[in-house]
């Protein structure tokens, strides 16, 4: 009873604490808080109506297709999505749970606290479950909307979704919990990355051999049978296993649009059952591991970093390239900072992701016209802009921020923003060029476009991958977080938002003027209509204008911004 006693006391004692930290922060809003939170809500609300139209169309279409398939079709839909929301939950709760429960700066306050570990742990999961799973939820929540809006169910339609979500969303964070606490305490913590990796390698293997196995594009084939739809429904059950949350979930829910309360009541039970007994497993082993596991990554975070004798005296690879000595100490130190910290490089799994699905949906376009595919390949390099964007939002924007409150050994070095600044440059440019040009090279191989298009996507995504990167630094200068808990922090704020919009719209920009000399073209190879002039060089000539006005004006201003810093 005593024990209980001292976990309620000190889970209101956290609990408080954290609700007077929400509370200062958004009942006290400044400008930027409010530009932020309605920059946020416009984007927001635009998207979640979006994905309630582009949602809904998608279930009318299905529910109109012949054989009485389209019901089973839509029910496989939902398990797909349910499945896919179950991993990206998994995954997004190991990245946060390190960060939340190993990484942040203020455990070493809260461990030497008079407060037991329990309510320790326990709020800090609720903190690693918010954090992970409402970005899900958003996505989500309109999907369900629009499908219950289609079948005209009623309240309770709704109100059975928010009591099945509830355990769907704490079985795979007390999972991904669990994992990360399991893999710091019985593992070497100096080899996590390693072991961070195989996992980030083996779900990515599996996403790709899902969607291989689907083979959608066979439905773009003007011949389609009756036994072909068949055959590919009876394949999307392959994922549907009886023991799997998301069949559990998909079932209940469609059994209760149908009236079939017994069958959504027993799937509720299933959900609740096995969320429990998670909770309950969690709760009793993670307070005979964590604190073992955050002492041993503590120790070797401390810990002096010895070098081998066979790298003493050894030529470090950046002396062999023709940046001066100033630069290469700064690129090594951002390196190194990348390497270590898993918060870091496990987002490049995101980035593998993007690139193999990605190329995937190049492959299956159903394009059998010469001249679509040429088409299709300039709007490729806006597509890849628009990948490029999202990359750089969260890599290269960042990246200032990521000095943290150490940022001042900088200032007292002898070190020039601008120096420091074009370090990031050509620390993050060569990499991010390398997968811009991977993906237009190998999508317009697919394609089969001709020289001219191949030529000016390879110089146009170059362009536009200077500018972003250029974009990214500089206003990631102007509008720095040096005080950070999290990664994710960084890029969604007001700076982050921002150069979120500017690059899309530098892209689209990019987009508009290019489309002037590849009409040109496009009528002199296919139409044999010469309907250029002069104006083709002046289009590419302000292209030229554009990327370096983009890319050095942000620079420009975040240099000077880092220069006026008081810290």
């Amino acid at each position: 009873m005593n024990a209980i006693r001292q976990w309620w006391t000190g889970m209101q004692s956290l609990g408080a604490v954290r609700m007077r930290f929400m509370k200062n922060h958004f009942g006290r809003p400044n400008r930027d808080k409010v530009t932020r939170w309605a920059l946020i809500g416009t984007l927001g609300m635009l998207f979640l109506v979006a994905d309630y139209l582009f949602f809904y169309r998608m279930v009318q279409y299905l529910d109109g297709l012949p054989l009485q398939i389209g019901e089973e079709l839509i029910v496989q839909l939902l398990n797909v999505v349910f499945l896919t929301l179950f991993a990206m939950l998994l995954f997004s709760t190991i990245i946060a749970a390190l960060a939340i429960y190993y990484i942040s700066s203020d455990l070493d306050f809260l461990h030497s606290l008079p407060i037991s570990l329990g309510p320790i742990i326990h709020v800090r999961f609720m903190q690693t479950v918010i954090n992970a799973s409402w970005v899900v939820l958003v996505f989500a929540l309109p999907m369900f909307i629009a499908y219950g809006y289609y079948f005209k169910v009623t309240t309770s339609y709704y109100l059975y979704l928010v009591l099945a979500f509830l355990p769907f969303v704490l079985l795979p964070c007390a999972l991904g919990v669990l994992g990360i606490m399991v893999l710091m305490r019985y593992f070497p913590t100096d080899k996590a990355h390693q072991i961070l990796s195989f996992m980030g390698l083996f779900f990515v293997a599996g996403l790709v051999a899902f969607l291989r196995f689907l083979s959608p594009e066979k439905f773009f084939d003007k011949q389609v049978s009756d036994e072909m739809i068949i055959d590919f429904v009876e394949s999307l059950r392959v994922p549907e296993f009886e023991y799997l949350p998301s069949s559990w979930i998909t079932r209940g829910l469609t059994a209760w649009t149908a009236g079939n309360h017994d069958i959504s009541w027993m799937r509720l039970g299933y959900l609740y059952a096995a969320a429990a007994v998670t909770l309950v497993l969690f709760a009793w082993l993670s307070r005979r591991i964590y604190l073992s596991g955050w002492r041993s990554y503590q120790e070797v975070k401390n810990a002096p970093r010895i070098k081998h004798k066979k790298d003493r005296g050894k030529k470090p690879w950046l002396a062999y390239l023709p940046v001066e000595p100033m630069k290469q100490a700064l690129i090594m130190k951002d390196v190194k900072v990348f390497t270590r910290d898993p918060s870091h490089w496990s987002q490049m799994f995101i980035l593998l992701v993007l690139v193999i699905v990605y190329i995937f949906n190049i492959m299956n376009l159903p394009l059998n016209n010469i001249a679509l595919k040429n088409v299709v390949s300039v709007l490729n390099i806006g597509l890849i802009g628009f990948v490029l964007s999202a990359l750089i939002a969260r890599f290269v924007f960042s990246s200032v921020s990521i000095e943290g409150k150490k940022m001042w050994t900088l200032y007292t070095a002898p070190v020039d923003m601008r120096s420091f600044l074009l370090a990031k440059f050509w620390m993050y440019w060569p990499p991010l060029l390398l997968v811009a040009e991977l993906l237009t090279v190998v999508s317009n191989q697919l394609l089969q476009v001709d020289a001219y298009v191949m030529k000016m996507s390879v110089i146009g995504v170059m362009l536009i991958t200077t500018g972003l990167v250029g974009m990214g630094l500089g206003m990631g200068a102007m509008y720095p977080r040096f005080d950070h808990e999290n990664m994710s922090e960084i890029s969604t704020g007001t700076g982050g938002i921002l150069f979120m919009i500017s690059s899309l719209m530098y892209v689209l920009l990019f987009l508009v003027l290019s489309a002037r000399p590849m009409y040109v073209h496009f009528n002199e190879k296919f139409l044999f209509k010469f309907v250029g002039g002069v104006e083709v060089p002046v289009f590419y000539g302000m292209i030229v204008v554009l990327t370096a006005v983009v890319t050095w004006v942000p620079m420009a201003r975040g240099i000077r911004s880092l220069r006026q810093m008081d810290l």
